[in-house]
């Protein structure tokens, strides 16, 4: 009887923990890799038997009884785009164009999803309540007024290492001299001209971006997020400063070393899902392969046809003459081109094949997420940046040594062989990865685990800024950067400097008299 008892007791506490929260998700662009990354969680959430109402164009299937979807009614044409990506890069990119598009042509695509008759119905008219708001602030803060809407706090979630434009608001720190902004093409330790870019980069969007880029989401806001009371709601800005918490899909550990604001968790890893079994084929092929697998995926917004034809020729080339087996993730399942060695298809359970024991390298465009997965995996890598934080995730991946950096607009057969060759042979490539392997495994909780952990945390408590919210967010510029004290401290010096001088002016005059008349005596 006492056994039961306190099992009953248990079980009414446990039913209490996991009271049911209603989570609105709100999620409505096109970026897939943005989005899907972050799914598990909203399943987690789901399964723990909290109401999570999803706004997504990438719809879940089979979700628990208790995860709603919305989907937006918009087209975008991702694929389209691909050959405006693979275009080769200058320094005018990171200095001119780069600030441009994010204030131009990513705003205009916030438009074309914010104003689909889908997302302004459950704008307008949606009378749910809900305890908690997630969104994310990629190019589309303005979805910060649903937090007011139903008077929740706000999480947002963060695709890649924070930027300027995110941290502002949480008065993140973001030292210009080693904190890059996500675009920049440099490595751990800046050298000049990557200093100056990021500097211009940092002064653009503290500077520039209040006048250009944050008025244009303002207006966006007051246009597409009209609901009853929406006239008397804070501006953008105070709203995005009390953003409750921001999920950080990033790890200081695989990329560089930062400081981050107690409002910041980085939760890498979070996109992990339990492994699958394979495709039986596709298991077949890679056991079978003896000397060893090399993966070959671009990710989910590159459509590798678009790939400059001299290039793709040089990869399959190189590849179809290896004693090694390739699985080659391709716009469509034809196989008519490639080699025989070559396993082709338009979807690759990508987690499964990197954990795979035969899989020896992976070629990557350099995704955050494929970089983490790699990782986890214990694989080396051959990456090909094309846009993007790639850039400075390969050159990273480089600088810890786990892979080689290439260019798909400069390779060579020679060059791309060697490299391929290179990574196979030598050891220590193999070596650093594992070693950086058993250093991100070693963490007291998964990344689920830890984001799961601070939702709930910010559901329960109704907002985290009691203890998360840093200071300094209420500080005007120039008391951030003592702007104010150093004014203060000039003035003081100046005083008794003025004073001194009228002192010493004084005295030298008086001895100036007294010399005078001594010599007049």
């Amino acid at each position: 009887m006492k056994y039961i008892t306190i099992l009953v007791i248990l079980l009414n506490f446990y039913v209490h923990a996991i009271k049911s929260s209603n989570i609105l998700v709100f999620v409505p662009s096109p970026w897939k890799s943005h989005i899907i990354a972050f799914q598990p969680l909203f399943l987690e959430l789901a399964n723990r038997g909290h109401n999570v109402t999803v706004i997504s164009k990438f719809i879940v299937k089979d979700p628990p009884p208790t995860y709603t979807q919305l989907i937006p009614s918009y087209n975008f044409d991702i694929d389209g785009r691909s050959d405006y990506l693979f275009r080769e890069r200058s320094m005018y990119y990171s200095f001119i164009e780069d600030p441009i598009t994010r204030s131009t042509i990513l705003v205009d695509t916030t438009h074309m999803f914010m104003s689909d008759p889908v997302i302004q119905k459950f704008i307008k008219y949606d009378q749910s309540s809900f305890d908690l708001v997630m969104i994310e602030p990629f190019f589309q803060e303005c979805a910060v007024a649903l937090g007011h809407k139903y008077g929740a706090p706000v999480i947002s979630i963060v695709p890649v290492t924070p930027w300027i434009s995110v941290s502002r608001w949480a008065n993140n720190p973001a030292d210009l001299s080693y904190i890059k902004d996500f675009m920049l093409d440099g490595g751990k330790s800046l050298t000049f001209w990557e200093r100056l870019a990021n500097s211009f980069i940092g002064f653009y969007s503290l500077f520039v971006e209040p006048i250009t880029y944050l008025p244009k989401l303002e207006n966006m806001m007051n246009t597409y997020f009209q609901y009853p009371g929406y006239e008397n709601r804070p501006t953008m800005a105070e709203m995005l400063k009390n953003i409750s918490l921001s999920l950080i899909d990033s790890d200081i550990t695989i990329f560089s070393s930062r400081p981050y604001v107690p409002s910041f968790i980085e939760v890498p890893g979070i996109h992990f899902r339990p492994k699958k079994k394979m495709d039986k084929k596709l298991q077949e092929f890679m056991d079978k392969a003896n000397t060893g697998v090399i993966y070959f995926n671009f990710g989910t917004i590159l459509n590798v046809t678009s790939i400059p034809k001299p290039s793709l020729r040089i990869l399959i080339n190189v590849l179809g003459r290896l004693e090694q087996k390739i699985v080659f993730k391709w716009i469509n399942n034809s196989t008519q081109d490639f080699p025989n060695n070559f396993y082709v298809n338009s979807w690759l359970p990508q987690s499964e094949i990197l954990n795979h024991p035969n899989c020896k390298v992976f070629i990557t465009h350099g995704g955050v997420h494929g970089i983490i997965e790699t990782i986890d995996a214990g694989v080396p890598i051959i990456g090909f940046p094309v846009f993007g934080d790639q850039f400075q995730n390969i050159k990273i991946s480089e600088e810890n040594g786990i892979g080689i950096m290439s260019n798909i607009f400069t390779m060579t057969e020679e060059t791309f062989e060697k490299e391929v060759k290179l990574i196979i042979n030598d050891k220590k490539f193999s070596e650093n990865v594992k070693r950086m392997s058993s250093i991100f495994h070693d963490r007291p909780m998964s990344a689920l685990e830890t984001a799961v952990y601070w939702v709930e945390y910010v559901i329960r408590n109704k907002g985290a800024h009691h203890i998360l919210r840093s200071a300094a967010v209420d500080f005007t510029w120039y008391q951030y950067y003592l702007l104010d004290v150093i004014a203060f401290l000039i003035i003081i010096v100046l005083f008794f400097v003025c004073i001194l001088y009228f002192i010493t002016i004084r005295i030298l005059r008086l001895m100036f008299n007294l010399f005078h008349k001594q010599k007049t005596n």
